[in-house]
C-alpha cells in the first residue's frame, strides 16, 4: 500500500535547456523504509533528489508529505518539513568549526544566541553517531578528506530528519559500513531514507527496495528478494553488461614508468615500482596510505623529495606537469571538479584544453568536431559541446576529463579513482577504453579504493600501509582479505 508513504512524488518533470531531466516520475517512501535510486549517469537521480530536498523547483508534478500536497521552496522548507539532503560535494564553511557546521543547519531561527561551548555540547552527539572523534570546536578546514564527508552527514543527523536522503554520500567514506549500520537504526525508529548509490553492492547491503531511473523516467522497481546485478544493471543501461572489466591477456612490453626509490609528502620510507606496455598495475592501501600522492608526483603535480621517475627511459624532473605530460603521463585526478575540470568553460574546452600552447593560434571549429568525436566515443550526455561542462552530472564530467586524457594517447596513464561517482554502464565503458589503451602498448597505474575494481583490472597490485610498501600482489595472489590484511599492516603470510 502507498497510503502510508511519508514522502510521494507523482508525474515529477523537470527540463534543463533542452534536456529533459525528469519525466513523470513517481516515487513513495514509507516509515522507516530505505529507498535505493539507481540509474546511470544523467538517469535524473541527484536531480530528483534535490527536488525533494527543495534545493530546485520541477517543472511538474506533485510532492506530498503525510498525504497532503506540498512544495519545498527552498532547503530550509524541506529542512522544517523533516526532509534532509547528504550530497556527494561538501556544503560544509571551511573557516567555521566542526561544531558550528554541525549545528547551523539545526538552528530555527537566525538571531538564536549560541556560545562555543553549546555548540560543542550540542554537536558531540552527532559526531559520535557518524564516528568522528575530532575535537568539535576544530576548524573544519583541518579534516582530512574521508573524515568532512561525516561531518555532512552529522549536519543531516542534527535537523532529525523525518526523511534522509544520501545522495552518493559514501563515495569518499573509509568505511561505509558504519554508515549503513547508523541509517538501519535511524530506520528501525521510523526515519524513512533514499539512498542513491553506483555501488550496487551497496544497493544489495542496505535497500528494501529499488526505484530505477533512465533516460528520466522510471524504468522499473524490484524488491529485496530482487536485488542482484544482472537485474539492475538491466533496468539501469536497458542491456547486459558481458565482460564487464575486459580483462584481456596480453604480453607486456618494455617498462614505460620506472620508479625508483621516489620519496612523496606520504611516503617516509621510498617507493619503487615498475609499469610496462600492455601492464595495468593497481595500487591499494587505506584512506592516508599514499596512493593519491604517489601518483601526483609522478604527474609533477607534487614535487619528490627524492629518487627518480623515469617514463620511457626519459627522467622527468621533479614538480614539473608540463615534463611528465611531453613525456607521456596523463592523470585522471582523484578529485575531478577541484583537479580535473576547468568550470565555466564549454564540455569541447575541458576536452581540447589539452592540446592548447602558449600564444598559439586555436582551430575553434576543429576543435569542436574531435571533441563532438569524443562525447560520442565515450557517450558523454550533454546538451552540445558548448555546455558549461558544470551543468554535467558528476558521471558525464569524469567521462570528460577521461576523454581528455585519453586524447593524449598517453605511453602510462595515471587513474586515481577513475570510476568514483560514476554510474555501471559508464564503468563498462571506461574499463572498454583503459582495455584498449592497454592493447595499444600504453601501461596503467590504477590507484582505486573499489577492491572488485583492483582484483578485476590489474596485472600486480602494490598495496601501501601508511605510505610505506608493505607487499605486491600477483593477479593470482590478490584477494580482497590479502589485500586488506596487508594495507592494515599484517604479512601476506598470515592471509595464506
Amino acid at each position: 500500500m502507498v497510503a502510508d508513504a511519508v514522502l510521494r512524488a507523482r508525474g515529477i518533470a523537470k527540463r534543463f535547456g533542452s534536456v529533459q531531466a525528469l519525466a513523470d516520475v513517481d516515487l513513495d517512501v514509507r516509515e522507516g523504509e530505505i529507498v535505493a535510486l539507481a540509474g546511470e549517469n544523467g538517469s535524473g537521480k541527484s536531480t530528483l533528489a534535490r527536488i525533494l530536498a527543495g534545493v530546485i523547483s520541477p517543472d511538474g508534478g506533485v510532492i506530498e508529505l503525510d498525504g497532503s500536497a506540498t512544495r519545498f521552496s527552498t532547503p530550509r522548507h524541506a529542512l522544517d518539513n523533516g526532509v534532509a539532503i547528504v550530497t556527494q560535494e561538501l556544503t560544509a564553511v571551511p573557516q567555521l568549526s566542526i561544531a558550528e557546521n554541525v549545528v547551523l543547519p539545526a538552528l530555527r531561527r537566525p538571531t538564536t544566541f549560541v556560545t562555543q561551548t553549546r555548540f560543542a555540547r550540542t554537536a558531540w552527539p552527532y559526531l559520535e553517531q557518524v564516528g568522528l572523534d575530532a575535537q568539535p570546536l576544530a576548524p573544519f578546514h583541518l579534516l582530512a578528506p574521508g573524515r568532512r564527508e561525516l561531518v555532512e552527514i552529522a549536519k543531516a543527523l542534527a535537523t532529525k530528519p523525518r526523511v534522509l536522503i544520501l545522495d552518493e554520500a559514501t563515495t569518499r567514506l573509509p568505511d561505509p559500513e558504519q554508515l549503513f549500520v547508523l541509517v538501519e537504526e535511524l530506520c528501525a525508529h521510523g526515519t524513512a531514507a533514499i539512498v542513491i548509490t553506483q555501488r550496487l553492492r551497496e544497493i544489495r547491503r542496505l535497500a528494501h527496495r529499488a526505484v530505477v531511473l533512465r533516460d528520466g523516467r522510471v524504468a522499473g522497481e524490484l524488491a529485496r528478494g530482487e536485488l542482484d546485478d544482472d537485474r539492475l544493471t538491466r533496468l539501469m543501461v536497458g542491456r547486459d553488461l558481458g565482460g564487464f572489466f575486459h580483462k584481456v591477456r596480453r604480453e607486456r612490453g618494455a617498462p614505460v614508468l620506472e620508479i625508483d626509490g621516489i620519496v612523496t609528502d606520504r611516503a617516509p620510507a621510498p617507493v619503487s615500482l615498475r609499469v610496462h606496455a600492455g601492464e595495468i598495475v593497481g595500487v591499494a592501501g587505506l584512506v592516508g596510505s599514499g596512493r593519491s600522492e604517489l601518483l601526483e608526483t609522478v604527474a609533477g603535480v607534487r614535487r619528490r623529495h627524492g629518487g627518480e621517475v623515469r617514463i620511457a627511459g626519459r627522467s622527468v624532473r621533479s614538480g614539473s606537469v608540463a615534463a611528465a605530460l611531453a613525456a607521456g603521463a596523463a592523470l585522471v585526478p582523484e578529485d575531478r571538479r577541484l583537479q580535473g575540470l576547468v568550470a565555466g568553460a564549454s564540455v569541447y574546452e575541458n576536452i581540447a584544453m589539452t592540446g592548447w600552447r602558449p600564444f598559439a593560434l586555436r582551430h575553434a571549429e576543429r576543435e569542436r568536431r574531435r571533441a563532438a568525436q569524443s562525447v560520442e566515443q565515450f557517450r558523454i550526455r550533454c546538451s552540445s559541446v558548448d555546455a558549461d561542462v558544470a551543468t554535467l552530472s558528476g558521471g558525464n564530467q569524469q567521462k570528460v576529463v577521461f576523454a581528455r586524457c585519453a586524447s593524449r594517447r598517453p605511453r602510462v596513464l595515471l587513474l586515481d579513482e577513475p570510476t568514483r561517482g560514476v554510474d555501471v554502464g559508464a564503468r563498462e565503458e571506461i574499463y572498454r577504453l583503459i582495455a584498449d589503451l592497454v592493447a595499444a602498448g600504453t601501461g596503467v597505474l590504477l590507484a582505486s579504493s573499489d577492491l572488485p575494481e583492483l582484483l578485476g583490472l590489474a596485472d600486480r597490485i602494490l598495496v601501501l600501509c601508511e605510505g610505506e610498501q608493505a607487499g605486491e600482489l600477483t593477479a593470482a595472489e590478490a584477494s580482497e582479505e590479502r589485500i586488506v590484511l596487508l594495507a592494515g599492516g599484517g604479512r601476506v603470510g598470515a592471509a595464506a
